[in-house]
């Protein structure tokens, strides 16, 4: 379905915000790219509460006008999805039921391993870092009634397009770093087998519901779907539709039923397929700055809070390719360091930038997000920007590799505290 642009921006400032700053975000919205977003809804929070807020735009369009985006709108928040899922695993870390530095075939029930290196595990550790030499080939998600162990079956063989190793390279598992979704699937299974429970269930009784977080990795089951935005690209001819379209649509209650808990993690894309709301993200970067309490309720200890940050691979020149602005990640977190990332560009979203913000984005489906923060000064930047055009023709950052709509986010938000 192509649509026109029927919503002008509209700001939702907290009290103290400038005029300013809300007119920096309209243009944003209004100018940030060749024609404007379909909608921008960002947080900043400063000493660990909201001190500024914006929404603009519509969360979807329909027959008879448009959805306004707001705070609570749920988006499909793309590879941010990573930090939820990791917190996941991480609790089951803690409990001594899983081993990071264990071979994940201990946990998978199959054998795990890159034939070029057959002689070496490939660890939980390195299904969280991106080292582990599993790529995404041609997918990284399958049905629910298939089992992701295929992926890696005799079928597939070097060279193909379905073939989901990394081959050639000379690059043994945890000292090349090569982002991969289907990584993340690997984790969702792991959780699965480990806990016993369908991983978008796990995710719901054990971190999103304990944190008071609206939202889920199953479309079919939020508690809020009419607050679920529809994500969209710009074309030529408007906004095209892209997923998440009204009514929600997700597995069907007969391909769930006969659903083997634990065979296909990746059918509730652990990756990438949280839906959650800024207001939410906000939440989420408060947790993570309480050292895994929030509102008094201790989900992980500030130990496990601080595995997940601590940088597991750095980039040193020669150790990784990333189309994104990564030089530094942990185990599902990224760091923005402000060195040089493997497109040769530093890794700082604004200029002058000296913090020290961790977390990670998101890029899918013509949205892009961010959920960073820092603790010492409770400082947190969060964001979902939807409706870019073909990630061909989205317009680059001026300093960095974020795009420049995210770049110029950044910056704005920086602004908003004196």
């Amino acid at each position: 379905m192509i649509c026109a642009l029927a919503l002008g921006p509209a700001a939702s400032a907290a009290p103290a915000a400038s005029g300013r700053i809300d007119t920096a975000m309209d243009a944003i919205m209004t100018q940030g790219e060749a024609r404007p977003l379909a909608a921008l809804v960002a947080m900043r929070l400063h000493k660990g509460q909201v001190a500024y807020s914006y929404h603009g735009g519509f969360a979807r369009l329909g027959d008879t006008g448009s959805i306004p985006a707001g705070t609570d709108t749920l988006f499909r928040i793309a590879s941010v999805s990573k930090v939820v899922t990791t917190i996941g695993l991480m609790e089951l870390v803690e409990q001594g039921r899983v081993s990071l530095d264990a071979d994940a075939s201990e946990y998978l029930g199959f054998g795990l391993r890159n034939p070029d290196f057959a002689d070496v595990p490939i660890t939980v550790r390195m299904l969280l870092n991106h080292t582990s030499t599993i790529v995404d080939a041609d997918r990284y998600t399958l049905p629910p009634e298939q089992k992701v162990a295929d992926l890696f079956g005799p079928a597939h063989q070097p060279g193909r397009p379905d073939y989901h190793f990394a081959h050639d390279g000379g690059h043994r598992p945890g000292t090349w770093f090569e982002y991969c979704n289907l990584c993340y699937g690997l984790i969702g299974t792991i959780i699965e087998r480990v806990s016993g429970e369908r991983f978008d269930h796990y995710q719901q009784t054990h971190v999103l519901g304990p944190l008071g977080i609206d939202g889920g990795y199953n479309i079919a089951e939020l508690r809020h779907p009419e607050r679920l935005a529809t994500l969209y690209r710009d074309l030529p001819g408007g906004y095209v539709a892209q997923v998440d379209t009204q009514p929600p649509q997700g597995w069907s209650p007969a391909q769930l039923s006969t659903y083997v808990i634990g065979s296909n993690g990746t059918a509730f894309s652990p990756q990438g397929g949280l839906r959650i709301s800024v207001a939410g993200l906000a939440r989420l970067a408060r947790f993570m700055q309480g050292g895994g309490t929030l509102d008094g309720r201790r989900l992980l200890s500030a130990h496990d809070v601080r595995q997940m940050e601590t940088p597991t691979w750095q980039y040193d020149g020669h150790n990784g390719a990333c189309p994104y602005p990564i030089a530094s990640y942990g185990l599902g977190m990224i760091q923005l360091t402000g060195q040089p990332d493997p497109n040769g560009r530093p890794g700082v979203p604004y200029r002058g930038y000296h913090g020290d913000l961790r977390g990670h984005l998101g890029d899918a489906y013509g949205l892009h997000s961010g959920f960073w923060y820092e603790t010492a000064n409770g400082d947190a930047f969060v964001f979902a920007a939807a409706g870019y055009p073909d990630e061909d023709a989205v317009t680059p950052g001026a300093y960095s590799s974020f795009t420049r709509v995210e770049e110029q986010i950044f910056t704005t938000l920086a602004g908003a505290i004196p």
